[in-house]
C-alpha cells in the first residue's frame, strides 16, 4: 500500500511554446506536440517516514500530436533522480513520480504515459528569486527567469496542475537544451517557462 507523501520547494519547467503554453487551457501546443523539461528542488518532503528534503528531481516529456491533456494523447517520459538519493529515497521518488503512490501523477500515468525510463544522475538546482538555473547530468541545461508584466511584477497563470495552489509564475528560458537520446533531444531556448514555489501531496 502506498505511503502518504508530501513535497514542496522550488519548481521550473521550459517548453517549446513561444509564449505561455496553451496546454493549461486545453489547447494544442506550438508545433502540435509538447517537448518539455521540468525540475523540482524538494525543500521539505516525506514519503511515509522517508525524508526527501534536499533532493532534486528532473523529468522529460514528449507527447503525441494534439492537446497534451486530452485522454487520447500519449506521453513518453524520462524520470531523472538525484544521485544524492539513497536507495529508499530513490524508490520513494519513483513511487511518487510514477503515479503508483497517488496524487496528481496517478491520473497522468493511467491516462497518458505510454513509456517511462528512469535514470539516476547528478543534479544542480539553484534559485535566486525568480531566476532559476538547473543542470541535470548531460541531459538538461535550463536557465529561466520570471516574466514581468505591466505592473512590474512577475505574472502568474492558473490552473497549473503541478502545484497545490494551481498557480505558477510566468517566465522565459534563456537556455533550455535537452540531450538524452534521439527522442529526447532539443533546444527550445528563449521560449516559455513556468516557475516558482510548489507543493504536492497525495492526501
Amino acid at each position: 500500500m502506498a505511503q502518504e507523501w508530501t513535497i514542496k520547494g522550488d519548481y521550473v519547467e521550459a517548453c517549446n511554446c513561444d509564449v505561455a503554453c496553451q496546454c493549461v487551457w486545453l489547447e494544442p501546443p506550438d508545433d502540435d506536440v509538447c517537448t518539455v523539461s521540468l525540475a523540482w528542488h524538494i525543500e521539505e518532503g516525506n514519503y511515509g517516514d522517508i525524508d526527501l528534503g534536499g533532493l532534486d528531481v528532473g523529468m522529460l516529456i514528449v507527447t503525441d500530436e494534439g492537446v497534451m491533456f486530452a485522454p487520447e494523447t500519449e506521453w513518453d517520459i524520462v524520470l531523472l533522480i538525484d544521485e544524492a538519493a539513497d536507495d529508499d529515497q530513490r524508490r520513494a521518488i519513483e513511487e511518487i513520480y510514477s503515479g503508483r503512490a497517488g496524487g496528481i501523477w496517478a491520473p497522468v500515468a493511467d491516462t497518458h504515459v505510454q513509456s517511462a525510463d528512469v535514470a539516476t544522475v547528478p543534479i544542480s538546482f539553484s534559485r535566486d528569486g525568480t531566476d532559476f538555473s538547473v543542470t541535470i547530468g548531460d541531459a538538461i541545461e535550463m536557465d529561466a527567469s520570471g516574466a514581468v508584466g505591466f505592473n512590474e511584477e512577475v505574472g502568474t497563470i492558473s490552473p497549473h496542475p503541478l502545484n497545490k495552489s494551481l498557480e505558477v509564475q510566468t517566465g522565459k528560458s534563456t537556455t533550455a537544451t535537452v540531450s538524452y537520446d534521439d527522442q529526447f533531444t532539443w533546444d527550445v531556448s528563449g521560449n516559455n517557462a513556468y516557475l516558482g514555489d510548489f507543493e504536492l501531496a497525495n492526501s
